[in-house]
């Protein structure tokens, strides 16, 4: 199987300001920590997954927070595939000229996702089980 390239790694990756503010209940410090998300990555991801199953893209706000660049994608190639593929169906085969616009489409699905997991989880005693339980509601 040939490697991934990963053609964004030079592009930051954003959340808005408001939600960055409240996810420090949601993400590990270490390798004990039993909140539900091990890197911020991680918590992007979800919201990302979350945003294109609620099937909305919604545009980034002006006050955003740079919390890393897209070169931590490489760490989990398969995401690179999973971003390639969804912005081929979005946008068509022409969005691979444009390198930003594949985060973009990530960035405006984990914007929708994103709100919905840290309602879901503030002031949860188990925010990893709500997590879980919340999942199994959206229809």
């Amino acid at each position: 199987m040939p490697d991934v390239i990963n053609r964004y790694a030079s592009i930051d990756l954003f959340i808005p300001s408001d939600v960055h503010n409240r996810i420090d209940p949601f993400v590990s410090r270490s390798d004990v920590d039993p909140r539900p998300f091990e890197r911020q990555i991680d918590l992007w991801w979800a919201g990302l997954a979350l945003g294109v199953h609620i099937g909305t893209r919604t545009p980034m706000p002006e006050k955003v927070v740079k919390f890393n660049t897209a070169a931590i994608l490489s760490t989990d190639p398969w995401r690179i595939t999973h971003l390639e593929l969804l912005a081929l169906a979005e946008e068509g085969p022409e969005v691979f000229e444009a390198p930003a616009k594949v985060i973009e489409i990530a960035s405006q699905y984990a914007n929708t996702g994103l709100p919905w997991i840290v309602h879901s989880l503030l002031g949860e005693a188990e925010p990893t089980l709500t997590f879980i339980n919340r999942l199994g509601d959206l229809s």
